[in-house]
C-alpha cells in the first residue's frame, strides 16, 4: 500500500507511521491557492521525515497551508500541531475541552497528570503500573512540541475551505471535546477516532471535569450522526469508508456487547475493582498505551453501569469496588441504546 492515496475533491489521505494501528491519517485538502491540514500526527523524528518526503510528492508547500484543523487532543492527532505552525503560521483549531486538556496535560503545572494517575489508582491498577504510566505522561512531552497557539472552535462553528464549508459537529465519546467536521457539498464527514470502520473504538474515563459519562456520550454521538448523508467517511486510523449509517449501528452492537462483558464481570457477590474487571475482559496486550485505553474503558463501561442502575459501588482499602446489584426487574440483558 502507498503512503498516500488521492481521493474525490482532491483530498490526499496520508498514512502515518504508528504501530498499533498501523498508522494514523492525517489529511490535506485543496484550500483555494493553499491547503488545510487536518490531524498532522504525532511529533516524531520519523514522522517528521515522513513528512518532508511526502509533502513535495503530493504537491504540498507547508507555507501554503492556511489553517489546520484537529479532531481531538490524543498525541497522535494533535502533536504535531506546533511543528506545522511554524512551518506555516497557520492558525490551530481545537475545541475548548480539547484545549482545556492539552494544557493540563502538557502544559505549564501539568495538573492533570496526578488527577489521572490518582483516578486510576483508586480503580485498582497496581502501583507499579501507575509508576510506569507516570513515566510515560513526562515522556509524551516531547511528541506534542513545540506547542501551538490554539483557537477555539467548537460545535456550530463552519470552517472555509475553498469552494466548500465544514460543518464543526461535538461528538464526544472516544474523547471529551472531539470533533468531527461535516461537507454538505461533498457528503463526506472527517470523524477522527469517533467512527471506525474495523473496529469499536476506545471510550476512556478520565476525569469528572470532562465527561462523567463516556459511554452515554458516545451512543448519543452515534445518534447525532445518524441524519447526516455520509457518501464517504475519513476516520482516524483504517481505510475511508462509504457505509457509514450502517457501521452507526453495528458500533451500538458492538458497544452493547462489551458492555455486557464488562457487567458480567461483575455478578456473583464478589466485589471487583475496575482493574480486575478490565484484565478478565481484555486480551493482554503488551503496549502500556493500550492497556491504559482498556483499563479506562472498563471505568468507562463500569460508569455507566452505575447510571442505569445494573451494580452498586463500594470502598475497600482506599479503592472502588463495584458488583451487580440484584433488583426486581433484572436489566442485565437490556440492549444499551
Amino acid at each position: 500500500m502507498s503512503d498516500y492515496t488521492l481521493h474525490s475533491h482532491g483530498i490526499y489521505q496520508i498514512r502515518l507511521p504508528m504501530g498499533n494501528p498501523p498508522w494514523m491519517n492525517s489529511y490535506v485538502l485543496p484550500d483555494g491557492d493553499g491547503f488545510t491540514l487536518i490531524d498532522p500526527g504525532f511529533n516524531t523524528e520519523e514522522i517528521v521525515a515522513f513528512w518532508q518526503e511526502t509533502g513535495p510528492r503530493i504537491g504540498l508547500d507547508f507555507g501554503k497551508i492556511r489553517q489546520i484543523l484537529v479532531t481531538h487532543h490524543h498525541p497522535d492527532h494533535y502533536g504535531l500541531a506546533g511543528w506545522f505552525q511554524q512551518q506555516s503560521g497557520a492558525p490551530v483549531y481545537i475545541s475548548t475541552v480539547a484545549k482545556r486538556q492539552i494544557e493540563g496535560i502538557w502544559g505549564e503545572g501539568r495538573r492533570l497528570v496526578p488527577l489521572f494517575l490518582d483516578t486510576y489508582y483508586r480503580n485498582g491498577l497496581p502501583q507499579l503500573l501507575v509508576e510506569q504510566l507516570r513515566e510515560q505522561w513526562d515522556s509524551s512531552i516531547s511528541r506534542v512540541l513545540p506547542k501551538p497557539s490554539l483557537t477555539v472552535l467548537d460545535e456550530g462553528g463552519k470552517v472555509r475551505v475553498g469552494d466548500i464549508e465544514l460543518e464543526v459537529l461535538g461528538i464526544p465519546g472516544h474523547a471529551a471535546g472531539h470533533n468531527a467536521f461535516y461537507s454538505r457539498e461533498w457528503q463526506a464527514i472527517f470523524v477522527g477516532d469517533q467512527v471506525m470502520p474495523d473496529s469499536l473504538p476506545d471510550t476512556c474515563y478520565v476525569s469528572d471535569e470532562f465527561d462523567t459519562n463516556p459511554i452515554r456520550s458516545f451512543l448519543d454521538s452515534l445518534d447525532k450522526l445518524q441524519p447526516y448523508a455520509v457518501q464517504l467517511a475519513f476516520p482516524g486510523h483504517h481505510q475511508p469508508f462509504s457505509h457509514f449509517a450502517e457501521r452507526l449501528e453495528k458500533l451500538r452492537q458492538l458497544n452493547a456487547e462489551r458492555q455486557r462483558k464488562v457487567e458480567a464481570q461483575l455478578i456473583g457477590g464478589e466485589w471487583k475493582s475496575a482493574y480486575e474487571a478490565y484484565y478478565d475482559v481484555f486480551e493482554p496486550v503488551p503496549s502500556l498505551v493500550q492497556k491504559r485505553f482498556h483499563f479506562t474503558e472498563t471505568i468507562s463501561r463500569i460508569r455507566y453501569a452505575l447510571s442505569r442502575g445494573i451494580i452498586e459501588q463500594t470502598v475497600q482499602e482506599g479503592v472502588l469496588k463495584y458488583r451487580y446489584a440484584a433488583t426486581e426487574g433484572d436489566t442485565r440483558n437490556d440492549e444499551q441504546t
